[in-house]
């Protein structure tokens, strides 16, 4: 128990983001402690705020990415603190709008991707600090609060450039072990006990977690431009990990044919158990390839003769079965040990040499497209899901900084702006959990904080320690949010009081105000309600207008003969993300307080139907490309229309969908087994 849990420990620790976190720490407090000493304590301060909130904008990505959030964080930063900290000295009423205008405007640009979505946050977060702060002079604290972000950018250039495949490698150790999840929760699926309701319902969030990792890698990896160069071998390894992992997962969607047949199909006998120990084994051995190579060196082969033991001993106990029960196991056989290979190829650190892989000159075609201000101008309606969330942000922030007029010091109002800037989010779910997880960890930290404030007195343990809990929320701050407020809150909390010296002030200005914040957030969901119907009815028809063209060209290659990887490759892509964005919408109407609860039931079902037309596809593209057209021409017609009719199942509950009403008979689409 104890070994388990200090193994999980130290493989968190040596995750990218832990070691991001401290680097973070140490970029953030080494100068400010220097300036402070040496120069100026409010400079230190503006600096350490400016080098901390740049360095939650950082994201993995290559040295571009770096360079571009750069571009966007630096004007961000120093426009946001000179505004507000001007209006502040002059104690306008200016700062109001200011705050509304921010706060739409650092939402909208979410449109133009991840990276600048969370610079934008992080800019509102600059606004909520600098009326904490109220710092004396506004030009010279928007210079520090910018310096210190430049400082954390050039570190992290200069990490770059010294370690350029570092995201990449976490990438694809990410990739990995969502892998051996995904095949260790297949077990489930040929076990005859097990609820495959379930199952499917687990697969597909991790189908779509997998996604998204795998689009992380292609857009790190195929928008470098080394990868044009015969001479950077290195970069063609990358690439050719990249694209045993897709290949990988293409092998591990097309087992999931129809498992309702496959288990009355192979039930009796060890079949089904030995197919389960072979994707244990198989699990196994692709989490380990995320350890050291040492590791993996020492026992290369062990697995694969246990592997082969097992379907050797699957194949010999069935050799009197049924044609039927007889094709399929050498089916599934086959598709296990094509994993096998590939999971032997990704250590072997080479090119990669495939009839498969695509022309260099394409590789921009599986990276997403970047957004620009039309993007933008397009979505300014309240049919844009983003647009009436801006909307809602910029209501919010005016508000709290109303608020903040009517308050002892204007500077109380940073609590509310922050909570609000930190909790409201699109959906009234996501909303709700934000703020039970800031509240308790408020709560936490407020708690943790009056104990230390009472026992100790020495400024430098205290500092110590707040320093020690920054560190901390850096650590958790992605993978548990309510774990981090804990550390942070007992971080501001020591820090203010050995500035300011009033900690009961201090203590209840902190969880009166995030509070507030918190009821603030829940009323702007539901003043200012995100209408998913319309994103719904767009993912959905876009995901199944995906299934139909991906299936018209593998009939079209089967009919033919000739296959076109290049287009079987980009269509499998654009399915996939298609898929994983369909899902995301859906997730998020289930979770609405109003009408989602009702459709519960028809959305599960739908993701169901999803899943099974996308793997019944890749397995189809993967019996062409990987197999060898080994399908007899009736029982490829067979799977065509039952691929059909079950696009055309899921069409219907699409239209229902989008329109929001629940069926009055509450019948279900019964799938017929597939044959």
């Amino acid at each position: 128990m104890v070994a388990a849990l200090f193994s999980r420990l130290l493989s968190f620790l040596k995750t990218e983001s832990s070691l991001d976190a401290l680097r973070n720490i140490l970029v953030v407090l080494v100068p400010s402690f220097f300036i402070f000493f040496f120069i100026d304590g409010a400079i230190a301060v503006a600096f350490a705020v400016g080098a901390l909130l740049a360095a939650l904008t950082d994201v993995p990505g290559n040295k571009t990415d770096k360079l571009s959030t750069a571009a966007y964080c630096l004007p961000i930063f120093f426009i946001t603190a000179l505004s507000i900290s001007t209006a502040l000295s002059h104690q306008s009423w200016i700062i109001v709008p200011l705050l509304g205008l921010f706060g739409f405007i650092y939402t909208i640009i979410a449109l133009l991707g991840f990276r600048v979505n969370v610079v934008g946050n992080l800019g509102l977060i600059v606004a909520s600090f600098t009326i904490g702060l109220r710092p004396a002079d506004p030009i010279s604290f928007s210079l520090s609060v910018t310096a210190g972000a430049m400082f954390f950018f050039v570190v992290c250039i200069i990490q770059v450039y010294l370690h350029p495949h570092r995201s990449l490698r976490y990438a694809v150790d990410g990739g990995l072990k969502t892998m051996a999840q995904l095949i260790r929760l297949k077990i489930a699926c040929y076990d005859e006990l097990a609820s495959l309701p379930k199952a499917y319902k687990e697969l597909s969030a991790l189908h779509t977690k997998l996604s998204d990792q795998l689009e992380a890698i292609r857009s790190i990896l195929l928008r470098d431009k080394k990868l044009h160069s015969e001479a950077d071998q290195e970069s063609k390894i990358w690439l050719a990990k990249l694209y045993q992992l897709v290949d990988l997962y293409e092998l591990l969607m097309a087992i999931d044919n129809d498992y309702e047949h496959i288990r009355e199909t192979l039930k009796g006998g060890n079949t089904l158990k030995l197919i389960r120990q072979s994707l244990s084994l198989l699990s196994k051995e692709t989490k380990r390839l995320t350890i050291s190579n040492k590791k993996i060196r020492l026992n290369k082969f062990t697995k694969r003769y246990k592997l082969e033991e097992l379907l050797l001993q699957l194949e010999t106990e069935e050799a009197d079965a049924s044609p039927e029960k007889w094709a399929l196991i050498c089916s599934i056989s086959t598709q296990l040990r094509h994993v096998a290979d590939i999971l032997q190829k990704i250590q072997a650190k080479e090119i990669y040499q495939d009839i498969t892989l695509v022309e260099s000159k394409n590789y921009a075609d599986f990276v997403a497209p970047k957004s620009n201000i039309k993007t933008i101008l397009q979505n300014l309606s309240f049919k844009s899901p983003i647009f009436s969330y801006a909307v809602r942000m910029s209501a919010l922030l005016m508000a709290g900084g109303l608020i903040g007029n009517f308050l002892p010091e204007y500077r109380y109002a940073s609590w509310i702006l922050l909570t609000i800037i930190l909790v409201a989010r699109p959906s009234y779910t996501n909303t709700q959990k934000r703020n039970y997880e800031r509240i308790v960890g408020s709560v936490i930290g407020i708690a943790i904080s009056l104990l230390l404030l009472v026992y100790i007195k020495n400024a430098w343990v205290l500092i110590a320690i707040a320093a020690f809990c920054l560190y901390l929320f850096l650590l958790f701050n992605k993978p548990n949010y309510l774990v981090c407020v804990i550390f942070i809150t007992i971080t501001i909390l020591l820090g203010q009081h050995i500035h300011e010296g009033n900690i009961q002030d201090l203590l209840g200005s902190r969880f009166a105000f995030t509070l507030l914040g918190s009821i603030f957030a829940v009323l702007g969901c539901l003043a200012i309600p995100i209408n998913h119907y319309r994103s719904v009815e767009q993912s959905t028809n876009a995901m199944l207008q995906h299934f139909k063209s991906y299936l018209h060209k593998i009939e079209e290659s089967y009919q033919t003969g000739n296959l076109n990887y290049y287009d079987l490759r980009l269509l499998r892509k654009s399915t996939q993300a298609s898929l994983a964005q369909s899902y995301d919408s859906l997730d998020q109407f289930a979770k609405e307080p109003l009408k989602g609860k009702y459709l519960k039931a028809d959305i599960a079902h739908f993701q169901t139907l999803a899943y099974r037309i996308n793997a019944l596809l890749v397995g189809l593209s993967v019996n062409m490309t990987k197999l060898g057209f080994t399908l007899e021409p009736e029982v490829m017609e067979e799977k065509v229309h039952y691929i059909n009719n079950i696009i055309s199942e899921a069409e219907d509950l699409s239209k229902k969908l989008a329109k929001g009403k629940k069926e009055k008979n509450g019948k279900t689409i019964q799938l017929e087994a597939s044959k």
